[in-house]
């Protein structure tokens, strides 16, 4: 067993142990995953209000015959803890079938689908199988995506603010 006390006098070897512990905590799964709700919204304006804290949100729009068992709650929560894992703040929200800006998007993109959108930036959709992985990668696109600058998939759906 060794339990050798040669370098009991080099303090050096003893602050090198702090960044432990520290990194540990950051990866370990005993952090409770709390499921986010899909708030549900009448209008992508709403965002200002019900996001205003966030650094970015996923919206599903879900088809408009309402097979919501379809719904991508457990892939966008995936894919939030994921990009909260970076610091940042995400929302789930649902757009209300009922509402103008779903029947703006309906017929542009194909439903069901998740927007990414990143607070004054840009926004993504992701349609067809939504994935963790597409999910967050809408959300990267989004996020790069410069305030007013073309995008993708910016000319689908009215401008923060309206």
């Amino acid at each position: 067993g060794g339990g050798g006390k040669r370098k009991a006098a080099q303090p050096k070897k003893e602050e090198k142990a702090f960044a432990l512990p520290i990194a540990a905590t950051n990866s370990s799964a005993a952090a409770p995953t709390t499921e986010k709700s899909m708030e549900p919204i009448g209008a992508l304006a709403e965002l200002n209000v019900v996001a205003a804290k966030l650094d970015a949100v996923f919206v599903f729009l879900p088809g408009k015959d309402g097979t919501s068992s379809n719904s991508p709650a457990s892939t966008m929560n995936q894919a939030a803890r994921t990009i909260e894992a970076q610091g940042k703040k995400i929302g789930l929200f649902t757009l209300l079938p009922s509402s103008h800006d779903y029947d703006q998007i309906e017929g542009k993109i194909s439903l069901p689908a998740v927007l990414a959108m990143a607070k004054g930036r840009g926004m993504n959709a992701i349609s067809g199988d939504i994935t963790e992985t597409k999910l967050v990668q809408g959300y990267l696109v989004a996020s790069s995506a410069g305030g007013g600058g073309p995008s993708a998939g910016a000319r689908c759906c009215p401008p923060e603010g309206v």
